[in-house]
């Protein structure tokens, strides 16, 4: 019996360590909310860029053939409110022959508007860490994936990247697309920028269409330019006229500011001859607020 309850009291020696480490495993496998809370702030990037749309199909006729337009929105944390960032498109601007043209309503910061060429292209962060580019592609752009980064020029240095697609000349489902659908206005100006992108059946290849957003331009101050590919600044007010390519497919970018207000707005694409077709999508602006 002796022998016996020897034998318990060392197994119960043996088992108490067990457990402590059975415990210390669970409280490692089940950290505090606290620690859970900090580790996902760290966890939050410096800076981020997304590209819209992430694919286009690249349009355009004659001098303007095989064209493409990105927005790309460039977020980061209020920190770095003021700062610069350099977006870098080699790739993309290698696919296009070397005919890149940039635009931001944000270049100078809070002083007015910037445009640039090339691979590269400076914008400065308004008070809310955002900032928006616009780059124009063609013509002759070649079907590729290519790498987009945006890199912040102060400590600690962040890089951040993104791809963007370009698709081959094709016809697509009709429709009408706002790229992006909803963009946040810059808090230094209060501008934003936009990609009206038009896919009507190619039996009315090369036939006139018009785009407009009236309510659009009621909602901002400065009104609208309108810019076709290559950066061709194609006129100003409610609405402009362009032409189909062969594809029946046609884009336009809406540089809509300074002071706009936020809320939706209803855009257009008419063909101005028969059969009069009219498409419509909805863009939402957005008041300024941080998004990192």
């Amino acid at each position: 019996m002796r022998f016996r309850m020897l034998s318990a009291l060392a197994g119960a020696a043996l088992l108490v360590p067990l457990l402590g480490a059975a415990s210390a495993q669970a409280a490692s496998a089940h950290p505090a909310p606290a620690a859970r809370a900090t580790s996902a702030a760290w966890k939050t990037p410096n800076c981020v860029i997304k590209p819209s749309p992430s694919a286009f199909v690249e349009t355009g006729l004659g001098a303007t053939a095989s064209s493409v337009a990105f927005v790309l929105q460039v977020e980061c944390r209020p920190v770095f409110a003021e700062q610069k960032v350099e977006i870098n498109a080699q790739q993309l601007n290698n696919a296009c022959h070397g005919t890149l043209s940039w635009y931001s309503a944000t270049a100078t910061g809070g002083t007015g508007p910037g445009t640039g060429q090339g691979e590269s292209f400076t914008v400065v962060l308004d008070n809310d860490g955002n900032a928006t580019a616009v780059v124009w592609g063609g013509p002759s752009c070649a079907a590729t994936y290519d790498l987009v980064t945006a890199d912040l020029t102060v400590a600690p240095y962040t890089t951040a990247r993104t791809h963007v697609t370009i698709r081959p000349p094709v016809t697509t489902p009709t429709s009408v697309h706002a790229y992006p659908a909803s963009e946040v206005e810059d808090s230094s100006t209060s501008s934003v920028a936009v990609i009206f992108y038009a896919e009507f059946p190619s039996v009315y290849a090369e036939n006139t269409v018009e785009f407009s957003d009236a309510q659009l331009f009621d909602r901002c101050t400065g009104g609208i330019t309108w810019v076709g590919p290559d950066e061709v600044v194609l006129g100003t007010g409610k609405s402009v006229t362009t032409t189909l390519d062969d594809n029946g497919n046609a884009f336009v970018v809406a540089l809509a500011g300074p002071s706009c207000a936020s809320g939706e707005t209803l855009a257009q694409a008419d063909l101005v001859g028969p059969t009069y077709k009219t498409l419509i999508t909805n863009f939402r602006v957005l008041s300024p607020r941080v998004t990192v």
